[in-house]
C-alpha cells in the first residue's frame, strides 16, 4: 500500500508522522496513524486513514498530538535531528538508485518490464478470446490477473512516468 498519500493529510497535525511514511522506518509511522485512530493495521487502507483524519474527534486530533511528540522523540533517539533529514534520505535513495542504473546499463529491468507486458496481453487474450477459467480456478486467475496488472502500472509508471521524465529534463540540459 501506498502510504505516502497520507503525508499531506496528516503533515499539518503530526510533521514527524507525516515524514516517516515515505521512509525505511515507514511502519512506525503507520502503527502510529492506526493506533490514534483505532483501525486494523492489517487492513486498513491509505483512504481508510485518511477519512478517519478528515473525521477525527478533536480527543482523536490530541492523541495524534501526542503520538507526534512520542514519534518525534523516538527518531531523535535514532539519530534523526530533523525531519529534513529524512527527506533528504527519500532523494538520496532515489538519486543512487538513478545512478546506479546509469552506470551498469543492466538489461533485467528491460527483460522483467518486457516480461510483464507479454503476460498482461496473455492474460488480457484469455480474457477476450479464451475459455472461461472453471469455478475452482476463477480466483486464483483474477488474483493472478490483477498482480500482473500492477506490475504492468508499475512497469508504465518506470518507462514514461516520473524516471522518465527526469531523464527528458537531464537531456534537456545537456543540450544547452
Amino acid at each position: 500500500m501506498d502510504w505516502t498519500k497520507v503525508t499531506n493529510a496528516v503533515a499539518t497535525v503530526a510533521p514527524w508522522i507525516a515524514g516517516t511514511l515515505g521512509s525505511p522506518v515507514a511502519g512506525v509511522a503507520v502503527k502510529a496513524l492506526v493506533d490514534v485512530f483505532g483501525l486494523s493495521e492489517q487492513q486498513s487502507t491509505p483512504g481508510d486513514v485518511v477519512a478517519a483524519l478528515s473525521g477525527a474527534t478533536p480527543a482523536q486530533l490530541q492523541a495524534l498530538r501526542d503520538a507526534e511528540i512520542h514519534h518525534a522523540e523516538f527518531m531523535k533517539g535514532l539519530g534523526y535531528k530533523h525531519i529534513e533529514q529524512l527527506a533528504a534520505l527519500t532523494v538520496e535513495d532515489r538519486d543512487s538508485a538513478r545512478k546506479r542504473e546509469a552506470q551498469t546499463r543492466d538489461n533485467t529491468n528491460k527483460w522483467l518490464a518486457g516480461l510483464a507486458v507479454v503476460l498482461f496481453l496473455a492474460i488480457f487474450g484469455f480474457v477476450a478470446w479464451g475459455t472461461p477459467p472453471d469455478a475452482a480456478m476463477r480466483n486464483g486467475f483474477w488474483l493472478l490477473a490483477g498482480v500482473v496488472m500492477s506490475n504492468l502500472k508499475d512497469v508504465y509508471g518506470y518507462y514514461f512516468g516520473s524516471s522518465h521524465g527526469s531523464r527528458l529534463k537531464d537531456d534537456k540540459k545537456m543540450e544547452f
